[in-house]
């Protein structure tokens, strides 16, 4: 069980890094603005918010898997293990995108 709690720290600071950089990206964009991105050109609210609310579903998925089952041994650590690596790769996906989305400027 401490393995779950350890996991869930892990995903609190990951997602207070997205939200936190989306806030700031959020205040230095103009409403209605179009921000160029790998994927292609879209909207202020999807180019800023969406990255971290799947975050967070997905976030949410991993906790209830992580108590529903209750995991012994080798199955707790490979749980702890998904966790623990999922949740900063998406928080360095998260300022990678943001990075390119306010580089390339409101240009469409």
């Amino acid at each position: 069980m401490v393995l779950a709690y350890l996991g869930d720290a892990l995903w609190v600071i990951a997602l207070s890094i997205m939200f936190t950089a989306s806030r700031q990206a959020w205040s230095r964009t103009t409403p209605g603005q179009k921000l160029r991105l790998p994927i292609g050109v879209v909207g202020r609210t999807l180019a800023l918010w969406a990255l971290p609310l799947g975050a967070f579903a997905f976030s949410l998925c991993l906790a209830l898997e992580a108590r529903d089952r209750p995991f012994d041994g080798d199955a707790a650590v490979i749980v702890f293990g998904v966790r623990a690596v999922a949740a900063p790769l998406l928080a360095l996906l998260h300022l990678r995108w943001l990075k390119a989305a306010l580089e390339h400027g409101p240009d469409a």
